[in-house]
């Protein structure tokens, strides 16, 4: 099992990391910004997936990173992990019908409610 994630603070690649260790794997999660992260695809069939929620939507970034890896997903078995402030919308879904678009196996997601990053309370 490999996990790959985007993360802006550091919320989500520490949900990953905890995740993966949960399930006895000792390996480090990958972030999508890695130079080797094409490597991280060849070694594993299940892919933990793993990003922050950004206004009820998938970052660019992340949405971006699936479409110009969509070989690399194909086949694969995609386990989302999406991290949240108050609310995720459609979390896990967003990136799930991306995936499944490109031939990988959506096995399940999760939402994780973590501090927020939003300084401008005022503005909710």
């Amino acid at each position: 099992m490999k996990g790959l994630y985007f993360s802006g603070t550091g919320n989500t690649k520490y949900c990953v990391e905890q995740f993966l260790n949960c399930f006895g794997n000792n390996n480090l999660a990958v972030s999508i910004e890695a130079k080797n992260i094409n490597d991280a695809f060849a070694e594993d069939n299940m892919i933990v997936f793993a990003y922050p929620i950004y206004f009820s939507n998938t970052p660019k970034i992340v949405h971006d990173f699936i479409v110009e890896h969509r070989n690399n997903f194909a086949g694969k078995n995609i386990f989302i992990i999406a991290t949240m402030g108050l609310f995720s919308g459609d979390g896990t879904g967003c990136s799930a019908r991306l995936f499944k678009k490109y031939g990988a196996k959506v096995i399940g997601g999760l939402h994780i409610k973590m501090p927020d990053c939003i300084e401008d309370v005022k503005l909710f």
